[in-house]
């Protein structure tokens, strides 16, 4: 068979990374790399108290919007926010179309995908959403917000 005839798959499993990123109105968290799975304690521990707080702390005002995905409805995860005195936006369980970090996450991964060879390993994917999240234009996240916010205003 000729080999320009022959598409090559990769059929083992794909290297993969989970990252929690925020977005607010003229700015961005850092990104956080979270390995393996996250849970109630650790979203606390690894997003909230070193990323959140701070960045919270440094604009006038904020409303905090996130997923309903278990670790962040846990009740002990509602009582940091209230001890804290974080406002949350209510959010409808499954739509993530209203969800304005859906499209930052959108344009990180085209980034992603117009790289090529792809990344092998962790790390390197890593590196690169780093530097995909840090090149989405600033205005991008404005402006995913306020097309959320006429949604959420209907």
């Amino acid at each position: 068979m000729l080999n320009s005839c022959v598409m090559h798959r990769h059929t083992g499993p794909a290297p993969g990374i989970m990252v929690w990123g925020g977005i607010g109105y003229y700015s961005c968290t850092p990104l956080v790399r979270i390995a393996g799975t996250l849970n109630s304690q650790r979203y606390m521990s690894e997003v909230l108290e070193p990323v959140v707080l701070p960045y919270l702390q440094g604009l006038a005002t904020a409303v905090f919007q996130q997923d309903n995905a278990r670790p962040h409805v846990l009740c002990i995860v509602q009582r940091f926010f209230v001890n804290h005195q974080i406002e949350l936006l209510p959010w409808p369980a499954r739509s993530p179309d209203l969800s304005p970090i859906e499209n930052m996450w959108s344009m990180v991964s085209q980034r992603l995908t117009q790289i090529t060879p792809p990344a092998a390993k962790p790390d390197q994917i890593w590196q690169r959403v780093e530097a995909a999240w840090s090149a989405v234009p600033q205005n991008t996240s404005k402006v995913s917000l306020n097309q959320c916010r006429g949604v959420w205003q209907r």
